[in-house]
């Protein structure tokens, strides 16, 4: 079964570490026919945009799964970065959040313990917009 895309105009993905831009004058449809590592521009955190030790934390999953080839680097840089996020708060979700990433990333399931850390993060982001009502 294919999975099925629409990237706008001017938007980025990445498929198995390389970049591709729409730099058509309308979007762009396509399928993934196969296994491959995909991510679409929205979703990459960019080194520059880490603000916090769990950002740092999907910054270093993420490059686990679009840079496959640089695995052993980045699983590092992730296990000092899990380590740093689970010892830097004491709220106990983000400990057990902390926890089941390793546990999806020793799984190699990089894709699950990213849409997990996008779901904590909308999640933190929808809390404080709610508090400044």
């Amino acid at each position: 079964m294919s999975l099925k895309f629409r990237i706008p105009v001017g938007e980025k993905i990445v498929v198995n570490g390389a970049v591709l831009t729409n730099t058509g004058n309308k979007a762009m449809h396509f399928s993934l026919e196969n296994d491959a590592s995909i991510m679409r521009e929205r979703d990459i955190l960019l080194p520059d945009d880490v603000k916090t030790p769990l950002e740092n934390v999907y910054l270093f999953v993420q490059l686990m799964y679009i840079e496959p080839g640089s695995h052993d680097t980045h699983h590092k840089s992730f296990q000092d970065s899990a380590q740093i996020a689970f010892l830097s708060t004491a709220d106990n979700e983000e400990r057990n959040l902390v926890f089941e990433v390793v546990g999806l990333v020793g799984e190699k399931n990089y894709y699950s313990a990213l849409k997990l850390l996008q779901k904590y993060f909308k999640a933190i982001e929808s809390a404080a917009e709610e508090s400044t009502k």
